[in-house]
């Protein structure tokens, strides 16, 4: 389902730095955008931000102007679930039908990765080196079901899931240097009422241990821009 705005809402862009300062990039009531993420390398005039909104994908140039939309082919209507490869050049993109799909960031159609398997795939992660996603499998879409977390190939084949235990997990992302996934989960009995927190799992398959009480961010998801380190959110006032 494509989101769409309650009466009186819009949708802002905002870029902020560490040191606190933030700058409003693009305000919109027509369009809910959602999910930025930095391109790797220069965009036109500077970098971009790529976004998802109204089922399709855009870039945002963060020196200015509109969004401009992405022409993707052989793809169905996407959610909000996408992750820039580490060559810059392309994206790992879930769609509406459930599964995972590779495309340019310059267009043109795209590659289905996942198979039908009773599933839906909703992709958070992939490595370092680009040949692995990570992405929470939920069965036959029943989202009544806790999510696995599950690992494939970037360009497909059989996937592998990580036991992570009974618990509903979500937003797995790998660490920089590839050895470890980090996720959402439930929190423990004596933790209950507060944040979600985040739980690291080791690819060498030792034991998972709570890390922080915040989902992680990792370098492919923060750049320099304009001599400073910054980070983009999308917001919809009075939601």
């Amino acid at each position: 389902m494509i989101r769409t705005f309650q009466p009186g809402q819009r949708c802002e862009v905002w870029v902020a730095s560490v040191t606190g300062e933030a700058e409003l990039l693009y305000s919109t009531d027509d369009v809910l955008f959602e999910a930025p993420n930095w391109t790797l390398t220069s965009k036109g005039s500077g970098h971009a931000l790529v976004l998802n909104g109204d089922g399709k994908l855009w870039t945002l140039d963060v020196t200015g102007g509109h969004p401009v939309e992405v022409p993707l082919t052989g793809i169905p209507d996407l959610n909000n679930d996408h992750v820039l490869a580490p060559d810059g050049e392309s994206i790992f993109l879930s769609a509406n039908d459930g599964h995972i799909y590779r495309a340019s960031l310059s267009g043109g159609p795209a590659t289905r990765i996942t198979d039908d398997d009773g599933s839906f795939h909703f992709l958070h992660g992939v490595s370092p080196d680009g040949k692995e996603l990570a992405y929470v499998g939920i069965e036959a879409g029943d989202f009544t079901q806790p999510g696995r977390l599950m690992t494939i190939a970037s360009d497909g084949g059989a996937i592998a899931r990580v036991d992570v235990g009974s618990g509903h997990c979500d937003g797995p992302e790998y660490s920089p240097d590839g050895k470890w996934l980090y996720r959402n989960g439930r929190p423990p009995r004596r933790l209950a009422g507060r944040r979600r927190p985040c739980f690291a799992r080791g690819l060498d398959h030792s034991p998972p241990y709570m890390a922080t009480f915040r989902r992680p961010r990792y370098p492919q998801r923060q750049q320099l821009v304009a001599g400073f380190r910054a980070l983009c959110v999308c917001g919809v006032p009075n939601f």
